[in-house]
């Protein structure tokens, strides 16, 4: 009985691991379409409209659209034009 205790919790890590969020579901800050600008000029990435950012928002100068990333990784695989 204690052996099945502890063994449980483990299967439960193993399967939250496995059925997880996926790397292609991961969002970087290229995915998001405004920046909030703070006062020392570093940038938060992390919003989609300018309401969630506030006063200090900007276009987000590297956002590459919901299909953007897809895209550019396809075409880094293409053989160069001769």
């Amino acid at each position: 009985m204690r052996r099945l205790v502890r063994v449980i919790p483990l299967l439960a890590a193993v399967a939250a691991t496995a059925f997880g969020a996926s790397p292609s579901a991961a969002q970087s800050p290229q995915s998001y379409p405004y920046c909030a600008l703070a006062e020392t000029g570093a940038t938060s990435c992390y919003y989609t409209s300018r309401e969630q950012c506030g006063s200090r928002c900007i276009s987000n100068p590297s956002y590459q659209g919901p299909q953007g990333a897809m895209a550019n990784a396809s075409a880094r695989r293409r053989a160069p034009r001769r």
